[in-house]
Formats: C-alpha cells, sequence, structure tokens
C-alpha cells in the first residue's frame, strides 16, 4: 500500500555571476535547467531498493524516508527524486 503525490523540482543551471562595463551591474550566464520529478511518500510500507538507483540500473538519484509511529512499526513516509531531465529555461512555464 502506498500513498503519494507527484511533483517537479526546477533547479536553473547557471554560471557564477560575471561583473560587466558598468559599476555594479551584472549578468548571469545560464544554460539550460534541470527538472527532476518528485514524489512525496506520505505512507508506504517498502522502500526503494539498491536496484532503483542510478548506477544500480534505476532511475532515483536520491530517496530520505522515515519510521512512522504506527503500532507495528512497518509504515514510512519520505521523498524519492528521480534523475533530471535538461530543459530550455523558455521551456518551464510555457
Amino acid at each position: 500500500m502506498e500513498v503519494s503525490f507527484d511533483g517537479m523540482v526546477y533547479r536553473l543551471r547557471a554560471s557564477s555571476p560575471m561583473p560587466i562595463a558598468t559599476t555594479g551591474e551584472f549578468v548571469l550566464h545560464t544554460f539550460m535547467a534541470e527538472k527532476s520529478k518528485v514524489v512525496m511518500v506520505a505512507c508506504t510500507d517498502s522502500l526503494p531498493d539498491s536496484s532503483d538507483f542510478r548506477g544500480q540500473g534505476g532511475d532515483l538519484v536520491s530517496a530520505s524516508f522515515s519510521r512512522l509511529n504506527v503500532k507495528g512499526g512497518d509504515m514510512f513516509s519520505g521523498k524519492k527524486v528521480y534523475k533530471p531531465e535538461y530543459v530550455e529555461e523558455d521551456t518551464i512555464y510555457g
């Protein structure tokens, strides 16, 4: 049994701000964005296997779970983050 909610996380990929000729002004050089699927798991009775992670044949980048305080102690809540997809910044909201 699993109760979960899917979402997306966006992270802008950018270099450090570079100063330009005008005093006190900077330009930010960006190069695409990372779009990652995130699954918030409210309640589950199973944890991800090692084979679910990137590098082991799966698509998970990270996962973090905590045991719920229920009788028997075999229920968990947490978050799974899947490998990112690279997208152009202007396609995030468009």
